[in-house]
């Protein structure tokens, strides 16, 4: 349909609004002067963005719901997010255009709300959107009835009809007034099915008597994840659908699971999708970190968007799977994330912003994308050649491509694959750096996506956890203090003493909105991160004061935590249906009051996280796969006698024992540390190989050895490093030469063997091995 058609059919919904006796004109439903609507006093980015629309748009709240019911009108209710690319091409062509607002203002009363700063409300009306339709995207757009109960909905409306067989937005906003004026009463009842359908769906799953099974469930999350592995390709994949997203809970609980039970299958999978998310489109080569998700399975196509929660749990899961494999790429990934979040992604004062756009100027990956000419500019024609050895541009499917500029022939960079024989991923991505920083230096100074400067503790609080135990893993003190300075400014803004409650968020400088569930318990999980990085008893000790506010706050009397402070205003409270593509809110102050319950004094947390589980069991024995977050984190940590006892975490000190005794030499005492190491396993020699591998090392408390001899080693040729690494396998000898007459009769030698055990497919967790030796009255 062309404008003109498009024109014709607006005129003629608009003769049916004057048949239907509605006033049109100026008057309360007219946007404000100046060209605004109630959404400019808004604190969320996204409703800023559509402030200026002629669309008499209300924020949620009592004043949009008690009009539509002293009026008599449905809800036109739009949800989305600052860098949703279909809600910037909806508020393009069509809540711009002045013809359609007229019919919206008329018709309806509307209502904009942002996903991120209501995600109560996000959670609650997708689900619904999901039970009529079957499927659900951003901009999530619904009809409610004046009391808000949902009849029609679906995502983006193009303006008119289309050829993909889309009714057009005119066409379905006249339809649905007009079946408003003349059958509102089917209407509310189709909307007491949609609510009854839903609540129906909450009490199916509503728990039951019985003992919880986490081994159990971590079992069958872990052949849901085996099932929708793609072979081809890396990645979970779901049937239909031929994107790929990260599915970041999910490659937690593969790292967790794998730390706990090494499994050559499982961590096949494992490996094969971060390499593929590594190597492919979705991650951003140029300036780090990555996109939300790819249009196609090869993992090449992204789409644009870059999320903070993507970035945080990738660089958690990066940096967990470095120290399980020793594989370099794993350990460059993170430290690429890690920048990323720092340079484009940090407030000068402390704390992390939302997101960054997928479009510039209306079109996808615009700053993104590259084309051979534009790298040969930039590099030469030597420097495009060495880049594009290793790299290839992928070009953009036709739909996509009609988005960006005319005449481009531009594509997403990735690297190519096959790798050639003998290189390693960390190498390709070693060589090309100095390349592509050039790159970045020239895509800098292109239009950049727009930014998300909202800060959101839950989400600032998985970036908090990632940095500090990043930095604490890998070895870089610097990701922890930037972990802290977020920390810190959270603190100070977000955090209210004298009511023990936590904001969900920061903008402009202010703090604004009450705390969702999740903000909680991923703020808290962040706070202890920074304690166990070293930062201090303090980040535990607030930590613990946000667990018990929490529950507090969102505690049931059946035991089950709300997940937001404002369920008695809405139709039904919102359930939870899994940890996608974050942690729920119930699994994040799950793994909190577990973590927290494992310390002594954590009684209280314990039995809390108990009651919690009780709640939940339903849901989660029906589907395990969809609550990675939940059955990691419980299957990994006991409380009580309430569930069945779980798999203890194989570390080091399984596989490695040390024993000493003293030994008198001519010219100086000896101490003689034997190392035994369990078949199959080796530990790293000393010197390292590497930097980023740990030695095997003694250290002796109150005595400086004046040499200690390190056995000879022995050369291990893993996947990962083809040149080999120097191990220590079976029985060896640590000797520590001392002083003659150091080591007095009676006296009590105590230290530490430092040594991290690996077989040929993982690395354990290290560990510290206690040394104790007496010197007795016959020395050696």
């Amino acid at each position: 349909m062309n404008a003109s058609a498009l024109g014709r059919k607006i005129a003629a919904a608009a003769v049916l609004a004057v048949a239907a006796g509605v006033a049109g004109g100026a008057g309360p439903d007219a946007p404000r002067a100046g060209g605004t609507n109630r959404l400019i006093d808004s604190g969320s980015p996204y409703l800023l963005q559509h402030a200026r629309n002629p669309v008499d748009w209300y924020p949620w709240g009592e004043e949009a719901l008690e009009r539509a019911r002293r009026e008599n009108k449905p809800i036109f209710l739009s949800v989305g997010y600052s860098s949703c690319y279909w809600c910037h091409v909806a508020n393009r062509t069509l809540y711009s255009n002045p013809e359609i607002a007229a019919l919206m203002n008329r018709w309806f009363v509307n209502v904009k709300v942002d996903r991120e700063q209501r995600p109560d409300i996000d959670s609650l009306y997708m689900r619904a959107t999901l039970l009529m339709t079957g499927s659900g995207g951003w901009p999530n757009n619904l009809f409610l009835t004046p009391d808000g109960k949902p009849f029609f909905g679906g995502s983006y409306f193009p303006p008119e009809d289309d050829d993909f067989g889309r009714p057009g937005f005119v066409t379905v906003l006249a339809a649905i007034h007009e079946d408003w004026r003349s059958r509102s009463g089917e209407i509310r009842a189709r909307a007491e099915q949609v609510l009854a359908a839903m609540r129906s769906g909450e009490d199916a799953q509503r728990a039951q008597a019985g003992p919880a099974r986490p081994g159990q469930w971590l079992r069958e999350a872990l052949r849901d994840t085996a099932a929708r592995f793609d072979a081809s390709h890396g990645g979970f994949r779901f049937e239909g659908r031929d994107s790929q997203f990260p599915q970041e809970p999910v490659l937690e609980m593969l790292v967790s699971a794998l730390s706990a039970a090494p499994d050559a299958k499982a961590l096949g999978r494992l490996s094969a999708t971060l390499d593929a998310i590594a190597l492919g489109g979705l991650h951003d080569h140029v300036g780090g970190g990555f996109h939300r998700y790819t249009v196609d399975r090869t993992w090449s196509v992204p789409h644009f968007e870059k999320m903070l929660y993507n970035n945080a749990q990738l660089l958690k899961v990066y940096a967990r799977a470095w120290r399980l494999t020793r594989r370099p790429l794993y350990r460059l990934v993170a430290s690429d994330i890690a920048r990323y979040l720092e340079r484009r992604m940090s407030a000068p004062e402390g704390g992390f912003y939302t997101a960054e756009d997928a479009e510039v100027d209306g079109h996808e990956g615009a700053s993104y994308l590259w084309s051979e000419a534009e790298i040969e500019k930039v590099l030469g024609a030597e420097g495009a050649r060495r880049l594009l050895r290793h790299y290839h541009l992928v070009p953009l499917p036709a739909r996509r491509a009609a988005a960006l500029a005319p005449d481009e022939e531009r594509g997403a960079l990735r690297v190519r694959l096959p790798l050639p024989e003998g290189t390693q991923a960390a190498e390709v991505l070693s060589r090309t750096a100095a390349l592509r920083a050039r790159l970045l230096a020239v895509r800098d100074s292109r239009p950049q996506p727009a930014r998300d400067e909202k800060m959101i503790v839950g989400l600032n609080g998985m970036a908090i956890e990632a940095l500090a135990a990043a930095g604490r893993i890998i070895g870089e003190p610097g990701y922890v203090r930037l972990a802290r300075r977020a920390a810190e400014r959270l603190w100070a803004l977000a955090y209210h003493p004298g009511a023990c409650a936590l904001s969900h968020e920061i903008f402009r400088g202010r703090a604004q909105g009450a705390a969702f569930l999740d903000d909680y318990a991923l703020f808290g999980a962040g706070l202890v991160a920074l304690s166990d990085a070293g930062e201090g008893a303090v980040w535990r000790e607030r930590a613990l004061r946000l667990a018990d506010d929490m529950l507090a706050r969102f505690s049931r009397p059946d035991g089950s935590l709300a997940t937001t402070p404002a369920e008695r205003s809405l139709v039904m409270p919102p359930v939870e249906s899994g940890d996608n593509p974050y942690p729920a809110g119930i699994s994040a102050a799950i793994a909190l009051l577990l973590r927290l319950g494992a310390e002594e004094e954590g009684t209280r947390f314990r039995k809390a996280a108990a009651r919690v589980i009780a709640s939940v069991r339903t849901r989660v024995e029906a589907q395990p796969g969809s609550w990675p977050t939940l059955v990691a984190a419980v299957a990994s940590a006991p409380i009580g006698g309430s569930l069945a006892a779980a798999p203890t975490v194989p570390d080091t000190a399984a596989q490695v024992e040390v024993s000493g005794r003293v030994r008198a030499g001519p010219e100086h005492d000896e101490i003689v540390v034997a190392v035994r190491i369990a078949s199959g396993y080796h530990v790293n020699a000393n010197p390292a190989s590497h930097d980023y591998l740990i030695p095997t090392e003694i250290v002796l408390d109150g005595l400086a050895p004046s040499r200690v001899a390190y056995p000879v080693p022995k050369l291990f040729r893993p996947a990962f490093a083809r040149s080999g690494i120097k191990v220590y396998d079976g029985e060896v000898s640590i000797v520590a030469k001392l002083p003659k007459g150091a080591l007095r009769s009676g006296r009590v030698i105590s230290g530490v063997v430092s040594a991290q055990a690996c077989n040929d497919e993982v690395c354990l967790p290290p560990a510290k091995l206690p040394l104790r030796v007496q010197a007795g009255t016959g020395v050696e």
